[in-house]
């Protein structure tokens, strides 16, 4: 009895290590992939997107993937409109700290609250209702010109267009940026900075497991490379032995059916002869 004990309760523990090793590893590749986008959007500031996403669980309750992902996508469509590395920097992590204290002040996950925030390079504006932002051209031409813009949507580019959706949105929901600090000693954010950090922990583990084990599966994807190689022609070798004799079978067979079939067709013509 207490050995099945004994057995039972390390094999649970062996599935609890084998669960938490896969998490590590999902966490760390996620953060990896993110790395790559960050390299590529601000391949001269990587070390300030780092500092500001290391400090983002924090300031904004974002975790150190989110911080990364959110600031390097929106920073990304930044400079797809034309904006520089630096204006496409200061409006990925600006947005992105604003998507944190939105999910903050409304009570929302930080991923809707992102993709709620994208509407500032995409131009839509149903999703932002529901924080009450009403961004028609009309709200828009409106701010432009009461803000210093000197013109209104009809005649701006599309990289204006940007800019006046950027200074719009912030100012809408001004009374929700900084909520994330504000309220960080709040049961329900301090909660979140503790997931946060086991999140970013587990990440961490993850990236270091993954270091260890890519070598392992580099070699193994080899091995099968060549495993297939071998099957391929193992297949073909077969299929030069004994291709022919398959197709005479085949021929053989298809014979016998034929014969078969008109045997039987003379013995039911024979059949209904003896009957006449």
């Amino acid at each position: 009895g207490k050995k099945l004990g004994k057995a039972l309760v390390a094999g649970f523990s062996v599935k609890k290590i084998a669960e938490f090793s896969q998490q590590c590893i999902e966490l760390g590749s996620d953060l990896q992939e993110v790395e790559n986008v960050v390299s590529v959007t601000f391949p001269s500031m990587s070390a300030k997107i780092d500092k500001f996403a290391k400090d983002a669980a924090g300031s904004f309750g974002l975790s150190e993937t989110m911080a990364k992902k959110y600031s390097s996508t929106l920073g990304s469509m930044a400079k797809a409109f034309g904006f520089t590395e630096a204006e496409a920097y200061d409006m990925g992590t600006t947005l992105a700290g604003l998507a944190g204290d939105v999910a903050s002040f409304y009570n929302l996950s930080q991923d809707e609250a992102y993709t709620k925030l994208k509407s500032v390079f995409t131009g839509e504006t149903e999703s932002l209702k529901d924080l009450g932002v009403v961004m028609t051209q009309s709200a828009l031409d409106s701010y432009a010109l009461a803000n210093g813009f000197g013109k209104t949507t009809n005649a701006m580019s599309e990289a204006e267009k940007v800019a006046l959706r950027y200074a719009f949105v912030q100012d809408k929901l001004s009374a929700a940026q900084g909520d994330f600090a504000r309220t960080s000693d709040s049961w329900a954010n301090q909660t979140k900075v503790l997931s946060l950090q086991f999140e970013r922990l587990k990440a961490t583990i993850g990236q270091g497991l993954i270091s260890a084990f890519t070598p392992v599966l580099k070699v193994i994807n080899t091995l099968l490379q060549k495993i297939q190689v071998l099957a391929v022609a193992f297949k073909d070798m077969m299929e030069g032995i004994f291709g022919k004799q398959s197709a005479e079978t085949s021929a053989l067979s298809t014979a016998a059916e034929n014969a078969a079939s008109a045997a039987a067709s003379t013995a039911n013509s024979t059949g209904a002869t003896a009957d006449n």
